[in-house]
């Protein structure tokens, strides 16, 4: 899983088909002023979340 965000749409669309391509789930984040505050640490809300599933 791999989190992209930009301010270009096309760009995030290339983007977005290189990441599967590569093999690996995509998700947009949105336009930059909204991302950054996603990602933030400490406090951002995906920082705190566990992605991983362990078997």
């Amino acid at each position: 899983m791999l989190f992209y965000s930009g301010d270009d749409a096309q760009a995030k669309a290339k983007i977005g088909e290189f990441i599967e391509r590569l093999g690996f789930f995509g998700i947009d984040l949105g336009p930059l002023a909204i991302s950054a505050r996603l990602v933030q640490f400490p406090g951002g809300p995906l920082p705190t979340l566990n992605l991983v599933k362990f078997g």
